[in-house]
């Protein structure tokens, strides 16, 4: 089923009153947009912290200042899908993974989410989780784990620079519907975040569907999603400052 399953989009599915893309504009598009207008920076970025957004699965593209860039989504999701460690060959043409990969001829990163996630040597993470709710629909055990305490040293090794940016994926059935805790210490509001809740979308879903083989009425809940810190860099300050203006921030 994970080489065959394909990301759905499907509007008709709310187990939420708001559409994603609403909820983004409100705790994300405008709270950095103030930020920016006001000049508060952290370093070289415009920030929040302790970031919750509760969003619906099956609504999987969200817009942050800018349109999906669909071309690379597809991109990456087949080169998760590989769960090659290297970069050769699928992503090193892409500026932000060379400077994340290993300065050999390997060309290796850490962040690999297909390998994170669906990998034997990763432990298979989802094959793990899948079970756990098999066998028990009240388990706190069904985790996906996508760091590791040895990526204090693993993030530099051989000249990467990729400290895992996703803690864990954590599934719960409560009421009768499927909801999913996502933490992630740090992402890029523009260049990371709409595709990595596009993935993460992707995972739910397939979970979702082979768990309703066990559960035939399971339902849809949503996607808690918590991050640690969303910010947007300097090299994106002519999307925000076109923002502020086209919404009068």
């Amino acid at each position: 089923m994970i080489k065959d399953f394909k990301l759905k989009e499907d509007f008709n599915i709310k187990p939420q009153i708001f559409d994603n893309n609403d909820i983004i504009k409100i705790q994300v598009c405008d709270p950095i947009a103030k930020l920016y207008k006001k000049g508060i920076k952290v370093g070289n970025t415009w920030e929040m912290i302790d970031v919750d957004l509760r969003l619906s699965p099956f609504q999987p593209y969200l817009h942050i200042f800018r349109d999906m860039p669909m071309s690379y989504l597809e991109k990456e999701h087949e080169w998760y899908m590989s769960q090659d460690l290297s970069i050769k060959g699928w992503m090193d043409d892409i500026k932000i993974w060379q400077f994340c990969a290993s300065k050999d001829d390997k060309q290796e990163i850490n962040s690999n989410y297909g390998w994170c996630v669906f990998s034997e040597a990763n432990g298979n993470q989802y094959e793990n989780c899948l079970k756990k709710l098999q066998a028990d629909p009240n388990s706190r055990e069904a985790m996906l784990i996508y760091t590791r305490p040895s990526i204090h040293h693993d993030a530099t090794e051989n000249g990467k620079h990729d400290f895992i940016c996703t803690n864990y994926s954590h599934f719960f059935i409560r009421n009768n519907r499927l909801e999913m805790i996502h933490s992630q210490r740090s992402c890029d509001a523009i260049t990371g975040a709409p595709f990595d809740f596009a993935w993460s979308s992707f995972v739910y879903q397939m979970l979702y569907e082979e768990l309703r083989h066990t559960y035939p009425d399971l339902q849809p809940g949503l996607i808690h999603y918590h991050i640690d810190s969303l910010h947007v860099y300097e090299r994106s300050e002519k999307l925000l400052q076109q923002y502020v203006e086209e919404n009068h921030i």
